[in-house]
């Protein structure tokens, strides 16, 4: 009996010992969790940013390309002075699935100045849908992962900024103005870049831009799956409001999860840190991207000088050709007021 007692206790003991190495594994894990996250929290510093180069393949296309990794690429469309004039210059970033398209019909709006539509780089990215093929370490470093994907992006950007703000040498089509056009989930990147570069940017324009990423999640998340369980929107009886409460829930985590991993991208972040730099913002009254409360928090954040436009509608369409010549317009006014969409004569000796 007393061999008997001695395996018990043994095995209590035992047991006890893989408890106490089980919790301090998950201590260590959460710990290790939360440094990761406040790692990739941060502001974006200029250190990080890679280097791009521009290669310009003829008068109209442009190739911007990473120089730590050849293989990341992206196009830029550019629309110069036919006149041969040193102009300023606009650099157009919008939504993922947009491009040339931005350029459609501006030839209409008497805009004499430079114009380059970049499209985005992390199009790429999104259409290969790569992260269907992580495996464990990949899930692991997501942060890091989109985080990097986000500087390259900015490395892009920046690359076009610096070759288009009149330093190039012996180049005449530029001049030092150049304002920076984000839209959509462009305009986060048009906001860091200003704010990292503030001595190479001239104006900001900020289009239909959507922050607070996590109300944004949650909108889209509990929309969709109403959508795809076919929930109303007002729910009635016990299991429909049940129903619809957990799939709040859901989306309120999800939404907070990924919002975590991509606060360091949310404008209010970097626009108070702008300076001596004109601020517009051109909006939707029935934005669903963007509802007032969203757009508070970036006017708030915003310096002066500042002001913004109000259009009817809801998000920008970018295929329909009318309403992004209508916003193009816009733009081309308060740059125009602004000084900052005009050309120079040059000596050409």
């Amino acid at each position: 009996m007393s061999e008997g007692i001695a395996h018990s206790s043994l095995g209590i003991v035992m047991l006890r010992w893989i408890g106490r190495i089980l919790l301090l594994g998950l201590i260590s894990f959460l710990g290790l969790s939360y440094w990761k996250l406040e790692q990739i929290r941060q502001p974006i510093r200029p250190e990080e940013i890679p280097r791009w180069q521009v290669r310009e393949l003829d008068t109209e296309q442009w190739e911007i390309q990473s120089i730590s990794d050849p293989e990341r690429k992206t196009i830029a469309w550019f629309r110069g002075n036919p006149r041969g004039l040193r102009c300023d210059t606009s650099i157009l970033l919008t939504g993922v699935q947009q491009g040339k398209n931005l350029l459609d019909r501006s030839d209409v709006l008497n805009d004499p100045a430079n114009t380059v539509a970049m499209e985005h780089p992390i199009r790429e990215y999104v259409n290969k849908q790569v992260w269907l093929s992580y495996g464990v370490a990949e899930w692991w470093s997501v942060g890091e992962l989109i985080r990097l994907e986000m500087l390259h992006t900015l490395g892009a950007l920046q690359a076009l900024l610096r070759h288009t703000n009149g330093s190039l040498d012996g180049d005449a089509r530029f001049t030092e103005q150049v304002v920076l056009a984000g839209g959509s989930f462009g305009a986060p990147f048009t906001a860091a870049l200003a704010s990292l570069e503030s001595e190479n940017v001239s104006g900001l324009l900020l289009i239909y831009a959507f922050t607070d990423f996590e109300g944004l999640f949650n909108r889209e998340f509990v929309r969709q799956g109403r959508i795809h369980y076919k929930m109303p929107s007002e729910p009635e009886g016990l299991v429909a409001w049940s129903k619809d409460l957990g799939l709040r829930a859901l989306a309120g985590s999800l939404a907070w999860f990924l919002s975590t991993f991509l606060e360091y991208g949310e404008m209010e972040v970097y626009l108070p840190n702008i300076r001596n730099t004109p601020i517009h913002f051109i909006n939707g009254r029935d934005d669903r991207l963007a509802p007032q409360a969203s757009y508070d928090l970036l006017w708030n954040a915003a310096p002066e000088p500042k002001s913004d436009l109000w259009l009817p509608g809801d998000h920008i369409n970018p295929g329909d050709p009318v309403a992004l010549l209508q916003v193009s317009e816009y733009m081309y006014e308060w740059g125009k007021a602004q000084g900052l969409r005009d050309c120079e004569e040059f000596d050409s000796q």
